[in-house]
């Protein structure tokens, strides 16, 4: 155990490191940083108090320091994702509430533990600390603090999901998968620590002293594998690239009060601008784009698909490309072309997101499609 907690905090240093030395780096980047080097203090202290454990405290001053810490792991869990998904995040005051926590418990542990004697803390920690109320609480306000802002990031990244389709006819090139892995790691991670300690508050299950290293040792397993799936990205924790919104200089705006009047019109030339221009067969079509050709605003033409054709940009748009398809599977002489082929042809860049937009569509999978039409 003690192996895997050295090993964490080398990990945590050496990633944090990486993401500090970054080209280009962003606040994303750095906020991550943060994130792994915070990781590295919280494994290192509980290291400290392991080893003091073991080796009749020759470092007291370090008993219970790490617990503070950890309520810190959430918040910067939530800042990252959300400068990740979340256009031009700055911080601002009201974003110091979320440290509250921690400084709550920090100032808790400097009345009770820190300025005490060392006597009392090395007999406390030595004793059945964990069995008192304030163990108690502690444990629920970590198990609480982490799922809930591990929620929150959930719930951020599938709004950042609904804003993208409003956005761009394609999202594989936004890649969230680090974030939905990041996600899904920690709620693993968090909830098995968290139910370790809430069984011993329950019913007892362990000694203080056993506990303390399988929790931590689960934690550097954590950032173990957070580490090495980052580094084996190629690009370390690849970002979000950012949907860019043309400049309203130039284009149209209507008012509230015209848009009835105007709308039906619109409809008509944009309608007619996709099946006479084909502008779905650029794969990197996004809505600023397709609204320039129009001399609208992105905004404009995201009212209209929404409120006339009930369609976010991202099924408009792909609902072209797949009666592009079909129609090309049609065509006798595209018989040799192979289906992904075709696909690209008709403008869509992913074989994943063909299948899956293809499939929601029209209920068949390419190949019966195909199968079907010839």
């Amino acid at each position: 155990m003690d192996f895997m907690l050295i090993a964490g905090v080398f990990m945590a240093v050496l990633v944090s490191a990486l993401l500090q030395s970054k080209k280009g780096r962003q606040l994303h980047d750095r906020i991550l940083a943060a994130y792994f080097l915070l990781f590295a203090i919280t494994l290192l202290l509980s290291y400290i108090e392991i080893y003091n454990r073991s080796h009749n405290y020759p470092y007291p001053g370090f008993i219970n320091t790490s617990t503070p810490f950890i309520f810190l792991h959430g918040p910067f869990l939530w800042f990252y994702i959300s400068a990740l998904t979340t256009r031009k995040f700055k911080f601002s005051i009201l974003h110091l509430i979320h440290f509250l926590p921690f400084i709550l418990v920090f100032i808790y542990f400097v009345f009770t533990q820190y300025i005490r004697p060392v006597d009392y803390r090395i007999q406390s920690d030595s004793g059945l600390l964990q069995r008192k109320l304030d163990y108690s609480l502690i444990v629920a306000g970590i198990a609480i603090s982490t799922q809930a802002y591990i929620i929150w990031g959930i719930v951020l990244i599938r709004r950042y999901n609904r804003r993208i389709k409003e956005l761009v006819s394609y999202t594989d090139k936004l890649d969230l998968r680090w974030l939905r892995f990041l996600l899904y790691t920690s709620i693993v991670a968090y909830a098995l620590i968290s139910s370790l300690y809430g069984l011993d508050v329950l019913f007892g299950l362990f000694r203080y002293s056993v506990l303390q290293p399988v929790g931590y040792t689960i934690a550097s397993l954590f950032v173990l594998v957070l580490g090495f799936f980052g580094l084996q990205q190629g690009d370390l924790f690849v970002a979000v690239p950012e949907v860019i919104i043309t400049d309203k200089k130039g284009v149209k705006e209507f008012s509230p009060d015209a848009l009835s009047a105007q709308e039906e019109v619109f409809v008509d030339i944009l309608l007619n601008r996709m099946k006479e221009h084909k502008p779905f067969l650029n794969p990197d079509l996004n809505i600023s784009a397709l609204a320039a050709d129009l001399q609208v605003s992105a905004d404009y033409l995201s009212t209209i698909l929404n409120s006339r054709l009930n369609m976010s940009f991202f099924d408009f748009v792909n609902h072209y490309r797949i009666e592009e398809f079909k129609q090309q599977c049609r065509r006798p002489q595209n018989n040799h072309l192979s289906i992904i082929g075709i696909a690209f042809d008709c403008g869509f860049n992913s074989k994943a997101t063909f299948n899956r937009v293809f499939k929601r569509v029209t209920s068949l999978t390419p190949s019966e499609f195909r199968q079907q039409s010839q």
